[in-house]
């Protein structure tokens, strides 16, 4: 049995009315058009559906049952015409955490340029929390993701699983590495020598890149700097440019020509760089494929991150746009953490 919808729309109208003229009339088809239309129903039921009479027609046993198949068919056809007319209103969605160092405009608009092309039909949401609010985030299902910053070379076991690095956390989070991000010590170029290091200014006091630079200087000088928390690297960068202390910035912001004129290479301090990696809670939650292409996401918008500024950081020289060629010193890597 073969049975079309629109025989079957044609057919409750037929029944709703009883009557074939009053049908074609209410759908718009011709009395002729009606009439073939259920002699063809009739001869896929096998039997008569109407009970023809003087003034109408009326059900016969098998047009009473084939009408409440009809009602639930009709239902069910409507339901799908509406569901694939309507737009999706509830994409699957994939909430992201960003560290404030990690976070500033030029990165964002990267992980949402790729991200539409690496996560089609998926809608990845970014938002920017401390680094003491990520495992909070994590527990309470409020985001899926975590881009954060992690101490190169540190110790923890690294396994390999679905073709992506993880390492072993105690906190039940797995860590996917996905790019060194260099980080370059910077301060106002109208700011006195003698004051350089007195005051630092910061983004996020518990993630490593920002609270190095104070570390650093509390150990080479008698008393710790005072310190300036600014919560985004946006504020750090205006407030170094103001001459209100130094920081530590990511290359690619500090180097950029439209944001960060007016700064130059802090003397006496080290370059340094950390990982910039993906923290995840239950990829089982998910599809494997949405994981891949996330991770591939956060790598190829942090690479480009390191690629897109001017200068060669392997030479062991500051990028021009920070004033002159000062030459980096050797990091010292037990206070990177």
């Amino acid at each position: 049995m073969d049975i079309d919808a629109r025989t079957l729309r044609t057919f409750r109208e037929v029944t709703l009315t009883g009557s074939f003229t009053q049908a074609a009339r209410r759908l718009g088809y011709s009395q002729s058009s009606v009439t073939a239309q259920m002699r063809a129903l009739e001869r896929q039921v096998g039997e008569p559906v109407f009970e023809r009479l003087p003034n109408g027609v009326r059900l016969t046993r098998a047009g009473t049952v084939l009408c409440e198949y009809a009602r639930q068919i009709l239902t069910l056809v409507g339901e799908m015409e509406t569901a694939l007319r309507r737009p999706v209103a509830n994409p699957p969605r994939l909430t992201v955490g960003i560290v404030p160092a990690l976070a500033y405009g030029q990165q964002l608009a990267r992980v949402t340029h790729v991200g539409r092309q690496l996560l089609p039909g998926v809608q990845l949401a970014l938002r920017v929390m401390g680094t003491a609010e990520v495992h909070d985030a994590f527990r309470s299902g409020a985001i899926d993701g975590a881009l954060v910053l992690t101490v190169v070379g540190a110790d923890e076991p690294v396994v390999r699983l679905a073709d992506q690095m993880h390492t072993e956390r105690p906190d039940e989070l797995s860590e996917v590495r996905l790019q060194e991000v260099e980080f370059v010590p910077v301060t106002s170029v109208g700011q006195r020598r003698r004051g350089l290091t007195r005051q630092v200014v910061i983004a996020d006091p518990d993630c490593p890149s920002q609270r190095w630079l104070p570390e650093f200087l509390r150990l080479r000088s008698d008393s710790p700097p005072e310190i300036h928390e600014l919560g985004s690297m946006a504020g750090v960068r205006a407030a170094t440019q103001a001459g209100l202390g130094c920081a530590m910035l990511p290359v690619a912001l500090a180097a950029s020509h439209q944001e960060a004129g007016g700064l130059r290479l802090l003397p006496g301090v080290p370059r340094m760089r950390w990982n910039a990696s993906l923290l995840l809670g239950r990829p089982d939650t998910r599809p494997a494929l949405d994981w891949q292409n996330l991770v591939e996401t956060l790598r190829q918008a942090t690479a480009l991150s390191c690629l897109l500024h001017p200068g060669d950081p392997a030479s062991g020289c500051a990028v021009d746009v920070l004033g002159g060629r000062t030459t980096a010193l050797d990091p010292d890597t037990s206070i990177a953490s």
